[in-house]
């Protein structure tokens, strides 16, 4: 601006250089001719004559309309001054604020937040620069875990910045999602949603407020619109979709129509994943409902074999015992050496009161894998034969592999 300035000068100085040149010119000239006869003016008004010589007429001419002209150029001076001081002092306030914007821009970037505010958080001489300059202090107040501060500036920035009115709330919502406010988050990013349903940001926050706040219900609510806006990857939706569904099934069930309601409104995919179908029937099975969690586990098996769905076979008994063991034993001809089958099997031979079949798979598994739990049932299938030594002996390994597994040291008797 300095430079402009000083350019401006001084092309008025050449102008005004002219202008005297040529004047001296006009004189000189006129000076010339009128030399040898000047001439005179008669001028008659009321009945007065005033008669003068032609030099002095001009003179005095040249003098009265340049009299004239600076009492014209101080007459507006004077009459403008009130518009002109307003002039001037907006021009001085537009400087300085944005001065104090690009200091507290600097401030904000290098971690001096208080400065920052206190900077950016003056009133802006330049409309143009207010929203920014109050977003900027919001930012500041919020660096220094002042919500109240962060929210006035916000409110302020939105009436500078009408017109930018969604892009401060979604700022307003990301600065309450990393305070961990999660129902302020939730009550902006609702009102966002409503009136912005395809936004795909709004979208994302929504996703991280419902991770944030454990919310699996309104998480499998958002996932079909998640895919819809292709908001993340497709195997990251795959991860939150399961991920919010065992949640959901992993939580207390208060009855079975309760949750079949749960398990019908899961997306398909989750229906049909194997740690989600074993985490349902473990649901049933403790409220009682055998037979549809043994019919759902075996159909389940069928597309896909899983420890966990062969496992929680095992824990389901419907009424005929005989008969789930039976199924449970076709597998076997494929998986001959499998433990988490052999121990299914194991349990089911003694919930159907069958001791041999449950000691012989048991011995089996002991071959294969020994665990404490296999011990635990063998001993129980001893104690059904009232062979008390043979129930101790397998308790007494059992402990042993137990605490070995946990880390603690085996004490051994001396004589």
């Amino acid at each position: 601006m300095p430079r402009i300035a000083r350019c401006e000068d001084g092309t008025r100085a050449v102008k005004y250089l002219f202008i005297f040149l040529g004047s001296l010119i006009v004189a000189v000239v006129l000076g010339y001719f009128i030399s040898d006869d000047a001439g005179f003016v008669v001028i008659g008004y009321g009945g007065k004559v005033f008669r003068t010589s032609f030099v002095v007429f001009i003179a005095l001419l040249i003098a009265g309309l340049t009299a004239v002209t600076i009492a014209w150029r101080v007459i507006y001076q004077l009459l403008t001054l009130k518009t002109r001081w307003q002039h001037w002092r907006a021009a001085f306030r537009r400087k300085r604020s944005r001065q104090a914007l690009s200091n507290g821009l600097i401030a904000l970037a290098e971690g001096n937040f208080n400065r920052a505010e206190k900077l950016l958080g003056r009133e802006a001489g330049d409309a143009s620069d207010t929203g920014i300059q109050y977003l900027s202090a919001a930012e500041a107040a919020h660096a220094q875990n002042a919500p109240d501060r962060r929210d006035t500036y916000l409110r302020l920035a939105r009436d500078a910045m009408p017109t930018a009115a969604v892009a401060i709330q979604i700022k307003r919502a990301e600065m309450q999602l990393a305070s961990q406010q999660t129902e302020q988050a939730r009550t902006s990013l609702d009102y966002l949603a409503d009136r912005h349903p395809d936004n795909k940001h709004v979208l994302r926050l929504q996703q991280q407020l419902y991770t944030l706040a454990g919310d699996t219900r309104a998480m499998l609510r958002l996932l079909p619109a998640l895919r819809r806006h292709r908001v993340l990857e497709p195997d990251q939706l795959d991860k939150l979709e399961l991920e919010a569904a065992e949640e959901l099934l992993a939580g207390p069930f208060t009855s079975v129509e309760g949750g079949r309601e749960i398990w019908q409104r899961l997306p398909k995919a989750a229906r049909n994943h194997g740690a989600c179908v074993a985490l349902y029937a473990r649901q049933l099975t403790a409220l009682g409902d055998h037979d549809e969690a043994e019919e759902l586990v075996r159909k389940s098996l069928k597309r896909r074999w899983l420890v966990d769905l062969v496992r929680q076979y095992g824990d389901v008994r419907i009424d005929n015992v005989a008969l789930q063991l039976k199924r449970a034993e076709a597998w076997l001809v494929n998986r001959t050496d499998d433990p988490e089958l052999l121990l299914t099997l194991a349990k089911l031979s003694l919930g159907a009161a069958d001791s041999d079949k449950a000691r012989s798979y048991l011995d089996r598994l002991i071959d294969l894998a020994p665990s404490p739990l296999a011990y635990r049932l063998l001993a129980e299938v001893h104690e059904r034969a009232h062979d008390h030594t043979a129930a101790n002996h397998c308790q007494r390994e059992g402990l042993r592999l137990a605490t070995a597994e946990a880390g603690v040291p085996v004490v051994t008797e001396t004589a």
